[in-house]
């Protein structure tokens, strides 16, 4: 029988950690993906909060494999929607 695979996790711990309606002085954990086709942002990038630590030692220890980067959010764009209201 063929072993399924899973993709390889994109963890990325961020300085700072930042979203649409939050600003914090610390250390976010988030996962990278790509929205599934049943959603209204198919195809865009996904950013899923895991946690967040005050220091980046912190942050490293409990994600080993995790990149470390700057704020990586993006504002989701809905351009691909028709301006013709309803549907």
């Amino acid at each position: 029988m063929a072993r399924r695979r899973t993709p390889k996790q994109d963890i990325r711990i961020e300085y700072p950690s930042q979203g649409a309606t939050y600003s914090n002085d610390a250390y976010g954990v988030y996962e990278y993906s790509t929205y599934p086709s049943h959603s209204v942002l198919a195809g865009q990038q996904r950013r899923v909060f895991l946690d967040s630590f005050e220091t980046l030692e912190e942050a490293k220890k409990e994600y080993p494999t995790a990149d470390v980067s700057g704020c990586g959010y993006q504002p989701p764009s809905l351009d691909h929607l028709s301006d013709d209201g309803d549907y």
